[in-house]
């Protein structure tokens, strides 16, 4: 029964007190307090409540205040309210929601961001990177921390899978010893940058729309931001990096 009360618009405290004066009737705000089990005071700020709604009335009797419950027909007027109320704001939101929509869309680009924590999260985030719809990607990262969380297998397979996808993977390396053994074909492009040029902690994929960042030490996480004005920004500091990178001599 307090539910009920409730989901018509009455408090948790406000449905006791109500119930109590229907059970007691006529009552003192000691009774109704007892029978509601909430404190005196409590239940007087209850009862004015109550008394702004119509549910209850009051009354004096030689000294004392009394309460009595009003009939339960006015939740019916008091759900009515709620639907006029309702159909106001149905009605206000219906006038001004092109003005909103107008607003919304003159904002401009939402970029909208995504986290994959731990190692099965960041496996998530590289498969993505195999759904690229333009076919391209291009990385600056160091081989070297995959190597340490993943299999030599996984590695491979991930690589085969982009090479049949039919992906061209244009990436630096900042770890000497991986850029040396670098395996290069017509889908695969690798340039050499010291970690003294460039001392990043975090793998980068650009490909599409969206950005990937891999973070690989301690609390691993992967993080895909989605927003063609980064990923253009993104695209522009990569060709920059790439000019200064090393070309392999082979």
């Amino acid at each position: 029964m307090p539910k009920a009360l409730e989901d018509l618009g009455l408090s948790d405290k406000e449905a006791r007190v109500y119930l109590a004066s229907l059970t007691l009737g006529r009552a003192t705000a000691d009774q109704l307090a007892k029978q509601s089990k909430i404190v005196r005071s409590t239940t007087y700020v209850q009862l004015e409540s109550l008394m702004k709604l119509g549910l209850v009335s009051t009354y004096e009797e030689g000294k004392k205040t009394y309460f009595a419950p009003e009939s339960p027909e006015l939740l019916r007027r008091l759900l009515q309210q709620q639907k006029d109320s309702l159909a106001t704001k149905e009605r206000d939101i219906g006038a001004i929601l092109p003005e909103l929509f107008r607003l919304y869309e003159g904002a401009g680009e939402r970029p909208v961001v995504r986290f994959f924590p731990g190692k099965e999260g960041v496996a998530a985030a590289r498969e993505e990177v195999l759904s690229t719809k333009e076919k391209n990607m291009y990385i600056v990262f160091s081989p070297e921390k995959l190597a340490k969380i993943f299999s030599q297998e996984y590695l491979d397979e991930y690589s085969e899978r982009r090479k049949k996808l039919g992906i061209f993977s244009k990436g630096i390396y900042t770890h000497q010893e991986f850029y040396e053994h670098a395996g290069l074909d017509d889908l695969t492009e690798r340039r050499y940058l010291s970690p003294s040029v460039l001392p990043l902690s975090i793998d980068i994929f650009i490909f599409d729309d969206k950005t990937l960042i891999l973070s690989l030490d301690g609390a691993m996480f992967g993080m895909i931001v989605t927003s063609k004005q980064i990923a253009q920004s993104m695209r522009l500091i990569f060709n920059v990096l790439w000019e200064r990178a090393e070309s392999p001599n082979r």
